[in-house]
């Protein structure tokens, strides 16, 4: 039996950064008939992936949809508009009935300036209504991508800080060799095992 040659082993450090580019291709990196530990994280990877850039899809589907309602039905373009007013335009049917609603409130700070641009006028309930479920939608899907996101950064450090520890484990386990003992040239008289420990 052979001793594992230094170019061999595994080196932890590339398993490590295998695993934070690709999880799971650490593992498959250090041993390759036995990755099942990096199939797994491989395919949580492929699963959060998927719903990030699913999700991410139908966020920007509902804010075009949102947009394009508030184009037809309310003659305003929310699109390079902030937060609040896009808040605005699905809470009042239109630009006057919001500002004099802040008005009352003495909310001086949240009126909406009266320009030809700001001007929205709802030609019905059911749009407005309709376009502040979309907003609402889609808000709520977008503020779930920043998890996702963290955890296929928390995937990779894991499955590299295993990947690494099993590399690792590989590199300081002890190599066993075995050799022949000659006495004469051409005379055996045994065999000689070889242990060496690696630090």
């Amino acid at each position: 039996m052979q001793p594992l040659s230094a170019e061999a082993q595994p080196d932890p450090r590339g398993a490590l950064l295998r695993s934070v580019v690709i999880p799971g291709w650490g593992h498959h990196y250090v041993d390759k008939t036995d990755w099942t530990r990096g199939q797994v994280h491989l395919a949580a990877d492929i699963v959060m992936l998927a719903a990030f850039f699913g999700l991410n899809a139908r966020v920007n589907n509902m804010q075009d949809q949102a947009v394009s309602l508030a184009q037809l039905r309310a003659g305003v373009n929310p699109d390079d508009k902030d937060r609040s007013f896009r808040l605005a335009i699905g809470r009042f049917n239109s630009l006057e009935e919001h500002n004099d609603f802040q008005r009352r409130s003495r909310n001086w700070d949240q009126i909406i300036e009266d320009t030809p641009e700001n001007r929205w006028l709802w030609a019905s309930a059911d749009d407005r209504n309709r376009y502040s479920s979309l907003r609402d939608d889609a808000d709520r899907i977008d503020s779930q991508l920043p998890a996702i996101i963290t955890l296929l950064v928390a995937n990779r450090v894991v499955s590299g800080i295993s990947a690494f520890v099993r590399a690792k484990n590989i590199e300081g386990a002890p190599e066993i060799s075995l050799s022949p003992v000659i006495d004469e040239p051409g005379n055996t008289s045994g065999m000689m095992a070889n242990i060496k420990f690696n630090f």
